[in-house]
């Protein structure tokens, strides 16, 4: 079966053809590897793959790093080592490395389909298509929503986009954010600063940390209001 893994496109495989493949005790790792990468988010597919007798190391690492929190428990004694459990910053250290090794149709399946952590390391993916495909992910939250806004390790891009969805935008705290953050384009933050509440427009007016001409409109608007309740 795995000779004929370079001509299976598994974006169109029918999840029963997904479920024969998960079953077979002919199926190889490398196959079910892919399966994993491309339906992360069937937790019936992914403990079927789990508990295949073909199924790799790398592949239930990659479940464990970036599936469904709730079907972790279900991994427990599969293959388990002997090795001591990893602190939480080694889980992601090894999170990290696994992504690296992607290829950028797995990055995009993994931006769309994974955990929050994988969200918001692919965020900050140097490729368009990736960092873009996390904004498409179903799974986004409004609290992924608003820390990918603070965060000045993604692209312009990426804030552009997100400035332009409403849904999101409704909220303060992300308005807030867009504005605050020196990497948002300058004509997307000064579309949000008279919104933006006073005590909020008078620090900006101080930081040094946004460009010189939001912070000069900053000043502006304190003044102008310092005037009004003379």
């Amino acid at each position: 079966m795995t000779r004929f893994l370079p001509h299976l496109d598994l974006e169109q495989v029918e999840e029963a053809t997904l479920f024969f493949l998960a079953e077979s005790p002919s199926t190889q790792g490398p196959l079910l590897d892919l399966i994993v990468k491309y339906y992360l988010t069937i937790d019936a597919l992914l403990l079927k793959v789990a508990r295949h007798p073909n199924v790799e190391e790398t592949t239930l690492n990659y479940i464990r790093l970036f599936g469904p929190p709730h079907i972790l428990a279900s991994l427990d004694g599969l293959r388990a080592s002997n090795a001591a459990p990893m602190s939480e910053a080694e889980i992601q250290q090894r999170r990290v490395m696994t992504i690296t090794q992607l290829r950028v149709p797995e990055k995009i399946q993994l931006a769309l389909k994974g955990n929050r952590e994988a969200r918001l390391l692919l965020i900050k993916d140097p490729d368009r298509q990736v960092s873009l495909a996390v904004l498409q992910s179903p799974k986004l939250t409004d609290d992924d929503v608003e820390k990918i806004a603070q965060s000045r390790n993604v692209s312009e891009d990426v804030l552009r986009v997100l400035s332009r969805n409403p849904l999101w935008t409704r909220r303060y705290a992300v308005r807030e954010a867009l504005t605050s953050n020196p990497k948002t384009p300058l004509a997307i933050s000064l579309g949000f600063l008279k919104g933006l509440q006073a005590a909020d427009v008078g620090r900006l007016a101080k930081d040094k940390g946004v460009p010189a001409a939001l912070r000069s409109s900053a000043g502006k608007l304190v003044s102008l209001k310092n005037t009004r309740k003379v």
